[in-house]
């Protein structure tokens, strides 16, 4: 099976695992309607420092029946193409990228037309042959959801995707109870769609936004191989409005981005990288290397008999144990060295 993307250009930001987090703020249904608190969501998100701003645009009979319990409720949410050209105008004053998720083709054609940086698949889509191939064929890198999906589903989805040139496919690994409880969040199933897919993964987490581990879970998703994180946002979390749960309010926000940023930084390099400063004066502090075990005069030749290995914390890196015999044993002298000093191999014939 041909594998997704491992990295991947999103308005000409590269997304890698050696590159730095992308951070997206998911609007959902926080705007409740109101093409002003959306507006205002997205300067949370700008204030924040996210990398993209997630917009969710429906259209309510494209997208369920109407004998569906919360169909009305999603009448009331209904923001018309006017006002979402108002909200991508807004945000296109600065400087973020911004995603559009799509529940049904009215919507995706609206997307386009809006010109964002990235789509977004429900996880309803993923049965949906249409939506994937429109996605694939946008040229566009787009998220798919996964949740309550198969495996051979999904393994379907990946199919058809890559059938249409939707290499830039990114898979999203997430429990969407509102909110998932943090026993339910299953963050290891990250690793497990790594290894079947290759490629990219974001991680949406939901769980509710008044545990404290609403705040850190991300981090573990990032530790499993996650190099996109998500993460809902509302203006006031005590209104209770529509997707409320899971949602950070913008100080809450701000400080989760600078956590999870500062949590990828810690994450390092993925393969190993010459020493850094900080790496070279921890080994001259840390490590044993060989000293002189007695006064020693110019002209003796090294015998394990003479030295030891102890740390020093000297200002050169010494020559460690395991290099005595290959690097010093039967060895002469050039100069003399008091007893528990370094010796160096420019000290050696």
């Amino acid at each position: 099976m041909t594998k997704l993307k491992s990295e991947i250009s999103i308005a000409g930001r590269r997304v890698a695992a050696d590159a730095p987090l992308y951070v997206i703020g998911e609007m959902a249904c926080g705007h409740q309607g109101s093409v002003e608190m959306a507006k205002a969501l997205v300067d949370s998100a700008v204030s924040a420092g996210a990398d993209c701003v997630q917009l969710q645009i429906f259209d309510t009979a494209a997208n369920m029946a109407p004998t569906a319990p919360i169909y009305s409720l999603l009448q009331q949410l209904y923001i018309d193409r006017n006002g979402w050209r108002e909200i991508m105008d807004h945000a296109r004053k600065s400087d973020i990228h911004v995603s559009i998720f799509v529940y049904d083709e009215p919507s995706f054609e609206l997307a386009l037309d809006l010109g964002p940086d990235m789509l977004k698949l429900n996880s309803s889509e993923l049965s949906n042959p249409a939506m994937i191939i429109a996605a694939a064929r946008s040229g566009l890198p787009f998220t798919m959801g996964t949740g309550a999906s198969s495996l051979r589903e999904i393994h379907r989805a990946v199919d058809i995707a890559l059938a249409n040139d939707g290499e830039q496919l990114i898979l999203m690994c997430g429990v969407q109870n509102f909110p998932t409880t943090v026993e339910e969040a299953n963050i290891r199933k990250i690793r497990r769609l790594k290894d079947e897919f290759g490629g990219l993964i974001i991680y949406a987490d939901h769980t509710s936004a008044e545990d404290e581990m609403s705040l850190w879970i991300d981090m573990a998703a990032i530790g499993q191989g996650a190099e996109l994180v998500e993460k809902h946002l509302i203006l006031d979390r005590s209104k209770m409005g529509v997707d409320w749960q899971a949602a950070l309010e913008p100080n809450e926000f701000k400080a989760y981005v600078a956590a999870m940023k500062r949590a990828w930084a810690a994450m390092g390099p993925v393969d190993f990288q010459p020493f850094t400063p900080n790496e070279l004066k921890y080994r001259r502090f840390q490590k044993k290397s060989l000293v002189a075990g007695r006064d020693l005069q110019a002209g003796d030749v090294l015998a394990l008999r003479d030295v030891k290995f102890l740390r020093v914390q000297g200002e050169q890196e010494g020559i460690a144990p395991i290099d005595f015999d290959a690097k010093a044993a039967g060895r002469r002298l050039k100069r003399a060295v008091e007893c528990f000093a370094q010796i160096h191999e420019a000290d050696l014939d």
